[in-house]
């Protein structure tokens, strides 16, 4: 399908269906594109509002684009937000991710630098040390020795810089704005998904249902935030083989306490924070942390339900095993970067 045809269905009030959304995005990630049709065509879908069927077929194209990142974990796990809650918390999604890997899960983990916060996924790791600019091979090796990788999104998306012009020049939220977290090059089948609109869980379990995810929730934490909180009840919306079940503090033990007190800083701050945790230090973002990771070991299936998953995640950080996986992780990315 033509842009100028998807634009003038979306103008009209009418939705693509993936097959559709699919053509238009793989031609419209070119130099070529006019950038005034393509954003118009953005705007339109933004102002109706994205259905499922068009989020999948948008990210079946950047799929088919991406550089494949090809492994032998078919268990492998991905935890990510959409970010745009606007609430400035802590990266801890990526917190988690490392201990979930720490007691068990294979995780590939997928993320950029900062949008929509004072720090991404991107940027804190680079600030631990681990490298980034990895290729396929050496993102794997790293994962298979450590048990998690990282997977920079400008390496394997590289259509996504023909997106980039129009997405500043509309300076609002567009569909590409929360594609990240289900365009992960390794193709996992399991994942931990936040979403900071609560309004749009369903559709994003729906998106990861179309694109053939096996095992996961779509969760919407209290107090508006695109990951789990501490502040009351969480949205969990399990996808696929995944049981329904509460996320939340008071059903795990936790201490409740307002989604501000998970608040993080800029990159310099949320390395403290980070070592801190890892270090054994108390307090609302070790909860914080601890939460996410206990929702990402449910998916992994590394625990039959919430406190079990809990547990395996506090032992991670207070036998000081994710401290160390954190230096192997260092240690092993830089020797398959050739810096070591």
């Amino acid at each position: 399908m033509e842009l100028s045809a998807a634009l003038a269905l979306s103008l009209g009030g009418q939705s693509l269906d993936r097959s559709q959304a699919c053509a238009v995005f793989a031609g419209a990630l070119r130099e070529d594109t006019d950038p005034v049709l393509f954003g118009a065509f953005l705007a339109a879908l933004a102002q109706r509002g994205e259905t499922p069927e068009e989020i999948v077929g948008a990210a079946q194209a950047l799929h088919a684009a991406a550089v494949p990142f090809e492994h032998d974990h078919p268990h492998a796990i991905d935890t990510c937000g959409t970010g745009g809650d606007g609430l400035g918390s802590f990266n801890l999604s990526t917190a988690a991710a490392l201990v979930a890997a720490t007691a068990g899960a294979t995780v590939i983990k997928h993320g950029n630098r900062s949008v929509s916060s004072d720090c991404g996924s991107a940027d804190l790791l680079e600030a631990l040390g681990i490298e980034l600019e990895l290729d396929p091979d050496q993102a794997r090796a790293v994962l298979d020795q450590v048990g998690i990788t990282f997977l920079f999104a400008p390496r394997y998306h590289p259509t996504m810089r023909f997106a980039a012009p129009v997405r500043q020049a509309l300076g609002v939220r567009t569909l590409f704005n929360f594609l990240g977290p289900l365009c992960n090059p390794g193709r996992v089948r399991r994942q931990l998904l936040g979403v900071s609109d609560g309004a749009r869980v369903g559709d994003f379990a729906l998106a990861l249902e179309g694109l053939g995810c096996e095992r996961g929730y779509v969760v919407h934490g209290a107090g508006g935030a695109d990951e789990l909180t501490l502040e009351g009840s969480n949205q969990a919306l399990p996808v696929g083989t995944a049981p329904a079940l509460h996320l939340d503090a008071e059903a795990l033990g936790l201490a409740s306490c307002p989604v501000s007190d998970l608040r993080g800083g800029g990159v310099e701050r949320n390395v403290e924070i980070l070592l801190a945790i890892l270090a054994g230090e108390q307090g609302p973002l070790r909860d914080g942390v601890l939460i996410n990771a206990a929702g990402a070991l449910l998916v992994a299936e590394r625990a039959e339900d919430g406190p079990g998953a809990l547990a395996l995640a506090r032992e991670a950080l207070d036998s000081g095993a994710a401290a160390r996986r954190l230096e192997d992780w260092v240690r092993i990315s830089r020797a398959a970067a050739g810096g070591a």
